[in-house]
Order: C-alpha cells, then structure tokens, then sequence
C-alpha cells in the first residue's frame, strides 16, 4: 500500500493554490475587458477596446385591436457634449456662438444646458439641443457645426405618438433622464442619454417598455471614434403595451367632447362683474361595466405628446404654462360636485337604511322650507328645479326631484319636530366611501385625484364650523363640500349596472411578449352592500329618467338602444349680481338597460346635463353600439 508522504500534500495544495490564483487573474482580466469598459495601452491592431451599452428598442403601445399608438421611429437629432467645449474663454465662445447661429437658438440657453442638469451629473454625456429632424435638415445642421467637437448629429430612437391628440394624457411621454433622479436611475442601469417615460402609459409601465440594454465590445481610436466591433450582447427589446381603449371609439368620444364643450359655453351669462377668465374643458369615460376596461377616456383641452421629442423647449414650457392646463386629465386629476348625479347612490343607501321604501311619496312644491335651528326666525329655501308634485323614488329619480334627495337625506323638520328622518351626513358619508368614493379608484396611470367625502367630524376638524341641517340637503344632491372625480363617477356607474361590484377600471388589457399576451388581472374596487330588490329599484328609476317624455335623461339615449340615465347640473364659482351660478353638466348611463355592457360618464364646464352633456353621451353610445361601425373586441 502506497503512503502518500507529508510533503508530497504540501506540494500539491502550494501548487493548486496557484493555479486558482492565476485562474482567478484571467478571471478578473476578462470581466475588466468585457464589462467594465478599462481604459487600456493601444492594443497590437491599433486600438482601445471599450464596452458599449446598447439601449434597447422600447416597446410599443397599440390599443385593443393591435393598431399602434406609441412607435419608435429613427431620426436626425443634435447633441451637446459639455465636456468638449474648449475651456479657453475666447474659444469656448466661439464654439457655442457657432452652435447657436446653425441652431437658431438663444446663446443663453445654450450656455445653460452645458452647465446645468445632466451635464453637472457627466460632462462627457451628450445634451440633446434639437430633436426629431429629417435628413435634408440634418446635413445642412452638420455641415454648419463641421469642425466644433462638441456637437453631435447623429441619428437616435424618436418616440413617434397618434397624433390626433385623442390619447395624449393616457399615453404620456418619454424625455431624457430628469437630472434630480438621474443617480438612481444610473444605478438601475440607465445611461445618461437614455429615454424614461415621465407621464401616463409611459411611465406607469416603464419597466415593461424599457426592455434590457445590451453590450457591444468595440475598438476606439483615442480620440473615441469606433475602429471596429468585436462583439456584441444584443439588448432584449421591451414588451409591447396593449391597451383596453379602442380607438375608433376613443375618437369619437374625443369628437363629441370637442362639440359638447363648444355648445356648453353657450349659457355663459353677460356681465360687467369682474370674473375669471372662461377655459372651457371636458372630459368622457366609458367602461366595460364588467372587466373595468376602459375602451375610452378623453380629456379636453389636450396636447399632441410628439412636442416632447420633436418640439421646441419654448414649446414644451408653453404646454406647462397654458392657463387652460393641457396636461391635466380631467376625467380622473380632477374633481369637483357631481351634483345629482350622485343621487342614485343616495337613492340605494336610504333603501337600504329602511329610510323610504319604493312607494314612498315625498310632495315637491319646487322647494323646501327650513326654520333656522339657532333662530326660528330666519327661513331658509331650498330651492327644486321645478315643480315635481307627490312622487316615489321611480318618479324621483327620473325627474331629478331636490326636494325629495334633501329629505332622504337630511329629513323633514317641521314646528322645531323631526317629521320624517332622513338618512343624516355620516350614514350618507359611510354609503359614499362603501362606493368608493372620498379615495383613488386604483387606475394604472399616475396622478389619480382622491376627491372627498364630508361628514359632521371633517367639518369640525378642518372648517372649524358644526355641520349644519342645510350642509345635509346639499350633500343629499351631490353638491357643498362633496366633490368626485369623473372617472369614480363612472366606476360607481358600472357597479350600479352590473350588480353592484364597483371595478377597478384598467387603461392597459395586458403586456404582449413573443406574440403572447399576459393579461392585467380584472379587480373588484368595492362591493356595494345592497340587495337586488333595491338595486333594481335605482336601476328602473334610471332607465325611466332616459325613456319617459318628461324624464330628465332622454337626450342621452342613443338610437335603437334602451338605456340607464341620470343627469346632473352642479353650480360652482362666484354667484352674478342676481344670485346665479355658473354649473357644471354631467351625465351618466348604462347600456343597454336590460344586459349592461357599458358605462358611460361625460362632464363639461360652464354647461347643463340635460341640454349638454347627455347628447356627448349619446353620440359616444351611438359609436358604440351602432351596427355600420365596427364593433369594439370583447
């Protein structure tokens, strides 16, 4: 038997300890060369070998039916490179002035982008100074900077959008790394000259549009110029963003907006009162009342988003600064009184609450009378839009009655007694946050408006005031300190419609990787604690207030269809001289009345529910569901 002796394993583990060393050198070596990027002596063929990212190609976004919305398209662009200006005084002048005169930009602002933002983070990283130019611009632009090392034309991935402006505020916009963020960004693995989506689609769903970068081993002169490539890691492009709008619809809804807006200004009221300055806006919703897809939302006045990658910064500044606010979405950024829109909600609540049932008649003399509770003798009106008689909640409903939704909600008090017990603020507050209401509705884009619901303790704790009898009637009809967005507007809308599973509404169906589609998963927002019995109830007072002659909500009815209605016209602003306000007009509608498919929610400023709103949602449903369109995929 063979002894291996002492020594003889001191050798072998010497000897192999050394080969692990030199293993482990070659190791290091390889990754120094291949990943990050060395600076190294010339090799034998003339060169420096440096790593090179590859940004990967960013996803696209089309909508439901595959027609794409957000594209990427190859053009000219001219860059900065800050830390290539000559630092002689004399010299670096001459070379931005020259940059200036070819660009047609101010010297000024040419001097703050070599010396603020990203090129305080590197100023070795290209500054792009103009965007999206064609081939003819792009040579005459390089022949005029020929000679100045500083700037770059070359050519660069340009976001390209649908242009109409239809889906501006959904889909959003990518620009160059915001310089605040631009440490953790790098450290996530972006480049300085990388794009990053800063609003909207392209924001919310930047990881899955990003993709992941590749890598390219080339040879470089020392000067930087490519001599050649000796590899590459190719990049891994971002999956394609499907969205749940469909955009022929979404066309038309942003057409009938663009009409209901124009037709709504009609009521303004001459006056000599200093006011403020009319900006008219408007906004339109429809949902799937099933999935919560949203297969349109439109938001006026909007922007065209390629201003970001082809426009001028002075371009970009005025989107920011137009008093008309562009930029913001009013169907979900926005919130404001719904006014009796809201009243079905308070209809379900006080069934519910055993307030009323179904035949409870309530008598409205186009107002309702009210004694101060500190001071019998001042009478406050609460004024009806007209005179209404004895109705049930079917006939209340369909006519909109404000006397009826102020005693279901704050009750009746007559000679200092309580004859009828309404539902009270904090029981109509409870019924409103069950709906979803006072909180973000959970869409998946950034910037979603909360709104709020009162009761007795807000109040309290932020006017510094008791709540009042007269703060329960307005609550009652949607109005006072409640304000909504639009799009909880329609979210409540499809619950009512469905069954009452209020849904999370979705902007995007799901991500599209390989010609496979994984879908966003449908979510439930809130559940809505009524019976079947007292939702049908809501359910047939809405489809009465669409079909009968003196119902409120027929000029929302789309040809050849049965809906659910329900108008609503909110005051807002500073009263004129004699006491009127401007309103708001909003409508909601489901459809069709037997089998709900959708829901759909419109609102205009400075207009009337009736006279404005509910023909924008009949011309919405009537691109919908008319046979000679084309049918949106289910």
């Amino acid at each position: 038997m063979n002894v291996e002796a002492p020594g003889s394993a001191l050798r072998l583990r010497l000897l192999l300890g050394i080969v692990l060393a030199i293993a482990a050198v070659l190791v290091a070596q390889v990754l120094r060369l291949q990943v990050f990027d060395p600076v190294v002596p010339a090799s034998a063929r003339g060169g420096i070998p440096r790593v090179l990212p590859v940004e990967a190609p960013r996803g696209l976004i089309t909508d439901r039916n595959g027609t794409v919305v957000a594209r990427n398209t190859p053009r000219y662009r001219v860059s900065l490179i800050p830390g290539e200006i000559p630092a002689d005084a004399e010299a670096r002048r001459a070379a931005l002035l020259r940059i200036a005169q070819a660009l047609r930009i101010a010297y000024s602002d040419l001097e703050a982008a070599a010396t603020s933002g990203l090129a305080v983070v590197d100023p070795f990283a290209p500054v792009t100074l103009r965007k999206g130019m064609t081939n003819d611009e792009a040579i005459m632009v390089r022949a005029a900077l020929a000679g100045i090392p500083a700037a770059r034309v070359d050519i660069a991935p340009t976001r390209e959008y649908e242009s109409t402006g239809a889906l501006a505020h959904i889909l959003g916009y990518v620009s160059t790394l915001p310089s605040e963020r631009a440490e953790s960004l790098l450290a996530d693995g972006y480049q300085l000259d990388s794009r990053i989506g800063l609003a909207g689609v392209e924001t919310q769903y930047e990881r899955a549009l990003r993709g992941t970068a590749g890598k390219r081993l080339v040879l470089s002169d020392p000067q930087g110029r490519e001599l050649r490539q000796l590899g590459e890691e190719p990049a891994t492009a971002g999956g394609n963003v499907v969205l749940s709008i469909d955009l022929r619809l979404q066309r038309a809804a942003e057409a009938a907006v663009a009409r209901g807006i124009k037709n709504g200004i009609s009521i303004l009221r001459p006056t000599n009162q200093p006011r403020p300055k009319v900006l008219p806006a408007g906004a339109a919703v429809v949902l799937d009342v099933h999935s919560g897809e949203v297969l349109a939302m439109v938001s006026q006045p909007s922007y065209d988003a390629n201003v970001f990658e082809r426009g001028t910064n002075d371009a970009v500044s005025a989107l920011f600064t137009d008093p008309a606010r562009p930029m913001v979405d009013r169907a979900y950024m926005e919130v404001h009184a719904p006014g009796s829109i809201f009243k079905p909600l308070v209809a379900m609540a006080a069934l519910e609450e055993g307030v009323v049932t179904p035949q409870t008649r309530i008598f409205s003399g186009g107002s309702l009378t009210v004694r101060s509770q500190y001071d019998p003798n001042v009478v406050y009106v609460f004024g009806d839009w007209a005179f209404h008689g004895n109705v049930d909640m079917n006939r209340a409903i369909a006519r909109s009655s404000d006397v009826y939704f102020y005693e279901l909600a704050g009750g009746f008090w007559e000679n200092g007694k309580e004859t009828f017990k309404g539902l009270g603020a904090d029981r109509l507050a409870a019924w409103a946050r069950l709906a979803g209401l006072g909180r973000p509705t959970g869409l998946d884009l950034p910037g979603e408006a909360a709104g709020l619901v009162p009761d007795s303790s807000w109040k309290r704790n932020v006017v510094g005031e008791d709540w009042l009898l007269g703060d329960t009637y307005t609550f009652g009809i949607g109005q006072g300190y409640l304000t909504t967005s639009l799009l909880q507007m329609a979210t409540l809308t499809a619950g009512i419609a469905n069954g009452g599973e209020v849904p999370v509404p979705r902007i995007v169906r799901g991500i599209e990787r390989g010609g496979i589609l994984s879908p966003t998963p449908m979510r439930v927002g809130a559940r809505l604690p009524v019976t079947p019995e007292h939702l049908a109830v809501v359910r047939g007072g809405m489809a009465s207030a669409a079909a009968d002659t003196d119902g409120t909500a027929g000029t929302g009815v789309p040809r050849g269809v049965k809906i659910g209605g329900k108008t609503g016209t909110a005051e807002f602003g500073q009263p004129y001289p004699d006491g009127v306000f401007d309103t708001h007009g909003w409508y909601i509608a489901f459809a069709p009345a037997e089998r709900p498919e959708i829901a759909v929610a419109v609102y205009l400023e400075y207009a009337v529910g009736q006279i404005h709103a509910g023909p924008v949602a009949k011309e919405i449903l009537e691109a919908y569901f008319l046979p000679t369109a084309p049918q949106v995929s289910r």
